[in-house]
């Protein structure tokens, strides 16, 4: 007898003979197989490595939409076999997917062989993967709850995953999961490096660099000729082995290479191989391929749905903040962030307003620790360093002598500082008011820009170019109004016509504005605390 394994599928779907007890009518008892399994809140049938709970409503609503009829055909199952197969482009595991079961009885199914209950549990499981694939490919693999201290974006739960379901059994399965998709664009570029560098491991890898001596142009080494093939591998160097005519000498072509795997690796440019450089050379592909991974996942927290069209975005580890427009960086600067002891939380907000010649209230931890003791052991601490107290923390709160202060109950009093080049908060600061009390600021200490390495902050961001910030955030004042506000010590605050969207983000590893694909130290530990949780999971 011949039924259509969902041949309400695509109707280009091979359609099979069925022998045995299959009864006339045996897609329709494939259904009441489908219809007596699934409920709005459970699946009443084991399907390994499926969280038949979390499946189930989307199931529900998909299959009683249908009256509980197959969906999927050979071909559409087969797509998404191949698709679950390479997984490993999306930076997910194939191996969390019953790629195996669900071939065995696709194979099974192609044969006279297949009964009503076989075909029924082929269908609800192709549909309960695809599910689990669009859900994790949305919010990502490992659940951020987890890293709560550190973490503080959302991934936005998808609803209505049954509607892509559809789309998917109708033939459309890698189309329906661009929707799921982030849309921020680090996202692609990140995957299709990430199939660059498995390539890489596919052939063998990267040769192991030797320690030595410092190596700086001109010297001969026969371990130049190790590095040249390191270098050629990531496209640091182009020039191909067949050309290279003194492989073991530091020529021009050589430093430019060196420079380039500096530069994108965020180490200090220079014409020099130094133990440090090698070190950073001889980090496995496996690990680097790893670091696109869960960068990947990082990014599937932060990116539901589309990006706005205008909005600020703080990489932590680059230590570097960038504006984006039109989906375009239109100007990128230097930041200085929090210590690792002090360390910048990842959260989105939306700046509101500046303020121009700001105080700044000291927070309570700083005055505890640092201010409190010099104040009350120096009588002119206070006046050199151009601080006030304040008697709490309101807006009526007035300023009060040094020898007014109760040194037994201090947290009812404030520390202030106050407006002038001197102030710790530079000369303005923008606000997006949060529980975390981070925001962006300018500073005084403008040396510290010059650093490689920028976190010396107590959590809030330094910015590089502050008076470019505020002319780009308030078009209808000239430069030399803003530059008049920023030097004139008389506070003020200016609220947004428009509130800008800002991302303080954490990516270990991104491409940069050439297209080079950039690796950074693991500041805070977040890739460390995620790959457990990653590798951990199916």
């Amino acid at each position: 007898m011949t039924v259509g394994l969902l041949a309400c599928g695509n109707e280009r779907g091979q359609r099979f003979d069925f022998s045995g007890t299959v009864a006339t009518g045996s897609g329709d008892d494939a259904g009441q197989y489908i219809k007596a399994w699934i409920s709005e809140t459970d699946v009443k049938k084991d399907f390994p490595k499926i969280n038949e709970k979390k499946v189930a409503p989307d199931l529900f609503a998909f299959y009683s939409n249908r009256e509980f009829s197959p969906a999927w055909n050979t071909n559409t199952a087969q797509e998404l076999l191949n698709l679950l197969q390479h997984l490993d482009r999306e930076g997910l595991n194939p191996e969390a997917y019953p790629i195996q079961e669900l071939r065995s009885l696709l194979d099974t199914a192609r044969t006279d062989r297949a009964s009503a209950e076989s075909v029924a549990r082929l269908d609800v499981w192709l549909s309960a993967s695809y599910l689990k694939l669009a859900d994790m490919i949305a919010t990502g693999k490992v659940n951020p709850d987890k890293f709560g201290k550190s973490w503080h974006i959302k991934p936005q739960a998808p609803d209505t995953l049954y509607t892509h379901l559809q789309k998917a059994v109708n033939g459309r399965i890698d189309a329906s999961l661009d929707y799921f998709r982030p849309r921020f664009a680090q996202y692609n570029k990140l995957r299709q490096h990430l199939q660059t560098y498995q390539k890489i491991l596919d052939e063998g890898g990267w040769p192991t660099i030797e320690k030595g001596d410092k190596l700086k142009p001109g010297d001969a080494d026969s371990r130049l000729a190790t590095i040249r093939k390191r270098l050629y591998l990531t496209g640091d160097l182009a020039t191909p082995p067949d050309q290279w005519q003194q492989p073991t000498l530091f020529d021009s072509l050589l430093v430019k290479a060196v420079n380039r795997y500096q530069a994108r690796n965020g180490l200090a440019v220079e014409a020099a191989i130094t133990d440090n450089l090698v070190a950073v050379m001889n980090v496995p592909v496996e690990t680097r391929l790893k670091q696109i991974m869960l960068n990947l996942d990082r990014i599937r927290w932060f990116a539901s749905g589309d990006m706005p069209d205008t909005y600020v975005l703080v990489n932590i580890p680059e230590y570097r903040l960038r504006v984006y427009e039109g989906g375009k960086a239109i100007k990128q600067m230097k930041v200085v962030v929090g210590k690792e002891m002090n360390a910048t939380p990842i959260f989105s907000d939306m700046i509101e307003y500046a303020e121009f010649s700001p105080y700044w209230n000291v927070p309570t931890s700083i005055a505890t620790k640092e201010l409190w003791p010099k104040i009350k052991a120096s009588t002119g601490y206070q006046r050199r360093h151009h601080y006030e107290i304040l008697d709490g923390w309101g807006n009526n709160a007035r300023v009060v002598s040094r020898s007014r202060v109760n040194w037994n109950n201090l947290s009812s009093y404030r520390i202030r500082q106050k407006p002038g080049p001197w102030n710790a908060l530079g000369k303005v600061k923008f606000m997006f008011p949060n529980e975390y009390a981070i925001y962006l600021h300018d500073t005084p200490a403008d040396h510290l820009f010059d650093e490689r390495e920028r976190a010396f902050s107590h959590g809030c961001i330094r910015v590089e170019d502050p008076a470019w910030m505020a002319d780009w955030l308030f078009p209808q004042f000239t430069r030399q109004q803003v530059t008049e506000k920023m030097n004139n010590n008389r506070h003020e605050v200016v609220r947004l016509d428009k509130k800008i969207p800002v991302y303080i983000f954490y990516l270990t590893t991104f491409e940069d504005e050439e297209g080079r694909l950039n690796f950074r130290e693991d500041l805070y530990e977040l890739d460390k605390q995620l790959t457990s949780e990653f590798d951990s999971m199916i």
